[in-house]
Order: C-alpha cells, then structure tokens, then sequence
C-alpha cells in the first residue's frame, strides 16, 4: 500500500516536471489550428478540427504571413485554413503573436501542440 502512494506521488511529480518543461521550451506559446470563421480589426475566430471556436485577440504586434510572404489582416479570408501563434494573458485571452496561411503554413516546426 505504501509503495503504490510512493509510485502514484513519483508519477504525479514526472507528469508535472515534463508539463513545466514544454510550457517553457515554447515561451509560453500556444497553437490555434484551423478554419478562420470571423475576423474583425481586434480579433479573429478560429473552428478547429474538433469544431470548437477559438477567438484570438489581435494587436499592433501581430504579424501576418500567407505562403511565408508578409501579409496584411486585409488579405485573410473567411474559410482560410490558418495557424495561429498565440500567447495567454493574465486573464487567460490569447493574443495573436502570429498569423500563417496558405500552402506552406501548415508546418509549425518551432512549436509543439495546438490548442484544439
């Protein structure tokens, strides 16, 4: 009985270490993959795979890429497939770091799991 709390404790602390390190491997960035469904000039709603709906906030920082080309909030479209990089808020909003579309977007080779 003893042993099982010790392995359940140890496990716990492991889950816990490995979750802390990807949370700061990725500077705290999260992924909002998949269909632009609304977008406006402070924010832009993403439906997932899992068709959940995810609003992003947008601000003077926000950089916008379509096939890994400067774009412009403008050329984004409703029913484009995009990749949003995103940071939390203290008050748990996400802010769009970046905004990539088009054939050479899907990749995400510099981060880890999105927010789905």
């Amino acid at each position: 009985m003893q042993n099982r709390k010790i392995i359940h404790a140890a496990g716990a602390a492991a889950l816990l270490i490995l979750g802390a390190t990807g949370a700061f491997a990725h500077n705290g960035i999260e992924h909002v993959m998949g269909t632009l469904s609304a977008k406006s000039d402070t924010s832009v709603t993403v439906e997932t795979p899992k068709h959940a709906k995810v609003t992003v906030l947008l601000d003077r920082g926000t950089t916008f890429s379509f096939n890994d080309k400067a774009a412009t909030l403008n050329d984004l479209k409703p029913g484009e497939r995009v990749v949003v990089n995103a940071k939390e808020d203290s008050g748990d909003k996400l802010h769009a770091v970046s905004i990539r579309w088009g054939a050479n977007s899907s990749s995400h080779a510099d981060h880890d799991q999105p927010k789905q």
